[in-house]
C-alpha cells in the first residue's frame, strides 16, 4: 500500500523544495517527463488579481466550490508524522504522540539535542527534541524553530542571531541553542509562525504578537530599528489568523481573507510588499489591494542577484531577488522579483510590484503554496504537486535542472490517504499535507540546465528492482 500524502519542502536560502511520497514497498515512485510535452503549447497571459476569475468561468463550465480546510492525517501506526517544518539546513517533524524530531544541520542547535554546533554523523537521522511534550504545532525557518504545546505555551530553540528566542535581557548572540525556552507571552497562543529573523505568536484573543529583528519595522510598531522582545503588533483590530515574514516584510492573514504587509515596502528591500508606498519602512499595516478570500501566503527570503556571465566588472551588481505569493480563491498570485520564473505568471517579465495571477495546470484549486528562492510550488486539491522557477532540486528522485516560467506537474504514485507508521526521512515522510509555509532542506546534485517557458508535465510511473539497482551502482561510480 502507498501513501499519496505530498507535502511541498522550500529551502528559504537554498531554492530547493521537495515533494515526499510515502510507500510501503521497496519500490519507489519515480518522475519522468512526458514525452507529450509540447514545445509549442500555448500559454496564458499574465493577470491582475481581479481578471483569474474570468479566466477560470471561461474555460470551466463545472468546477466544484474551492474549499481552504486542510485534510486531518490518518495513522495507520503510531506515532506517525502529523506535520512537518523545516529551516535552511533542517526539517523537524511534529508526531502524532506530541513529540517533536529533528534531522539536518545542528550548528546553532537546530535539532534540540545536546550536543548542538559540532557536525552530525548522524545528521540524516531524526533525533528528538528534549524537553518537549504535547506540541500542537510548530514553524521554522532560517535555523530557528517554534513550537505551541497544548497549554498554549511557546518554545524556541536554534538561532537567535537576531532575538528570534526571546532571551530578554542576553538581546541576540551566535550561540547555539538546542535548549527550547519558554516566549513569555500574556496569554495562551493559538499558533506561531517563524520568519526570517522575526517571530509572531497569535493569542486566543486574536492579537498578534511579535519579537526579533525590526530594522525594517517588521515588528508593526512604532519606530524601526534594534532587537525588540514579544509586544503586541498594531494590527488597527484586524483579526489575525497566522504570519509569515521575509527578510524585511512582514505579513498577516485575517480571519477576513485580507492580506496585509508591513516593513519594508519600497525599493530592493521592499520589493516583496506587494503594494506600492512612498514611505518604507513603514510599521502600519495595509491590505494587498485585489486579493480577496486569502487562504494561504508564502514569502522568501531575500537573496543577491546572480551576476550574468561576461558581465563587466565595473557594472553594478543585479538587485537583490525575493518573492512573495498568495492563495486567493483558490488561484495562485505572485509578486516580487525572480529572474528565474518563480513568479509562475507564463511571462518574461521579472519583476511584479503587485500580485500577478500564476495559471496553474488542470481544474483543481492551490491549496498550499510554499515560495523559496527562485522557486514556488504548490499542492493542489487533487494532490498534485505543481512547482515553476528554478527547479533542479525539486525533487530528490527525478534529477533534472529546469527554468520554468509555468508549473511542472508533479504526481504521487497513489492517492491512497493512509500511511503506515515508519521513521522519517529526508527523502520520505508520511505526513498530512499541511505544508510548511517555510521550509527547506534538500539538493539534488544535476548536471545540465536549461531553459522552458513552456508546461512541463511529469508522469509517475514505478522503476523495477533492476532499474533501482542499476541505478545505485551508477551513483556508487
Amino acid at each position: 500500500m502507498q501513501c499519496a500524502r505530498v507535502l511541498v519542502i522550500a529551502a528559504m536560502a537554498g531554492s530547493a523544495a521537495l515533494a515526499l511520497a510515502c510507500s510501503s514497498s521497496d519500490d519507489r515512485a519515480a518522475f519522468a517527463q512526458d514525452d507529450a510535452s509540447s514545445p509549442t503549447a500555448s500559454l496564458p497571459e499574465a493577470a491582475a488579481p481581479g481578471d483569474a476569475d474570468s479566466a477560470r468561468d471561461s474555460g470551466k463550465d463545472a468546477r466544484a466550490p474551492f474549499d481552504p480546510a486542510d485534510e486531518a492525517v490518518t495513522c495507520a501506526g503510531s506515532p506517525c508524522v502529523a506535520q512537518l517544518a523545516a529551516g535552511e539546513h533542517h526539517v523537524c517533524a511534529r508526531m502524532s504522540d506530541g513529540a517533536v524530531r529533528c534531522w539536518g544541520a545542528d550548528d546553532r542547535g537546530e535539532l534540540g539535542a545536546l550536543p548542538a554546533g559540532e557536525p552530525q554523523a548522524d545528521a540524516g537521522t531524526p533525533r528528538a527534541v528534549g524537553g518537549l511534550a504535547n506540541v500542537t504545532q510548530i514553524s521554522a525557518a532560517d535555523s530557528t524553530t517554534c513550537a505551541r504545546l497544548e497549554d498554549g505555551s511557546i518554545r524556541c530553540w536554534g538561532s537567535n542571531d537576531h532575538g528570534q528566542l526571546a532571551l530578554g535581557d542576553a538581546g541576540a548572540d551566535d550561540a547555539a541553542h538546542p535548549t527550547p525556552s519558554v516566549v513569555s507571552l500574556p496569554t495562551p497562543a493559538l499558533r506561531v509562525d517563524v520568519g526570517h529573523g522575526s517571530v509572531c505568536a497569535l493569542l486566543g484573543s486574536g492579537e498578534l504578537w511579535c519579537w526579533g529583528s525590526n530594522e525594517q519595522a517588521q515588528l508593526a510598531r512604532g519606530d524601526a530599528g534594534g532587537i525588540e522582545e514579544p509586544a503586541r503588533a498594531e494590527l488597527h483590530d484586524a483579526k489575525t489568523v497566522r504570519a509569515a515574514a521575509g527578510s524585511n516584510t512582514a505579513f498577516a492573514l485575517t480571519s477576513t481573507g485580507t492580506l496585509l504587509s508591513w516593513g519594508a515596502l519600497s525599493g530592493d528591500e521592499g520589493v516583496v510588499s506587494g503594494r506600492v508606498s512612498s514611505i518604507s519602512p513603514n510599521p502600519v499595516p495595509e491590505s494587498i489591494l485585489g486579493l480577496e478570500n486569502v487562504s494561504g501566503v508564502s514569502v522568501s527570503l531575500s537573496a543577491p542577484g546572480v551576476r550574468p556571465p561576461g558581465l563587466p566588472s565595473w557594472e553594478p551588481d543585479p538587485p537583490p531577488t525575493a518573492h512573495a505569493c498568495a492563495i486567493a480563491k483558490g488561484d495562485v498570485f505572485c509578486w516580487g522579483r525572480s529572474e528565474r520564473g518563480a513568479l509562475g505568471t507564463a511571462m518574461p517579465d521579472t519583476v511584479a510590484s503587485t500580485p500577478k495571477h500564476a495559471p496553474i495546470l488542470g481544474e483543481a484549486y492551490a491549496q498550499q503554496v510554499a515560495a523559496a528562492g527562485d522557486t514556488t510550488c504548490v499542492r493542489l486539491t487533487d494532490g498534485h504537486v505543481q512547482c515553476t522557477g528554478r527547479t533542479s532540486s525539486v525533487s530528490s528522485v527525478r534529477a533534472t535542472h529546469v527554468y520554468s516560467r509555468m508549473p511542472s506537474s508533479r504526481r504521487p504514485h497513489s492517492r491512497d490517504t493512509r500511511c503506515r507508521s515508519r521513521p522519517p526521512t529526508a527523502a520520505s515522510a508520511c505526513s498530512s499535507r499541511e505544508a510548511p509555509s517555510n521550509a527547506g532542506a534538500a539538493t539534488a546534485k544535476v548536471s545540465s540546465e536549461m531553459e522552458r517557458a513552456t508546461p512541463m508535465r511529469i508522469r509517475s510511473r514505478r522503476r523495477s528492482r533492476s532499474e533501482v539497482r542499476a541505478m545505485s551502482r551508477g551513483n556508487a561510480g
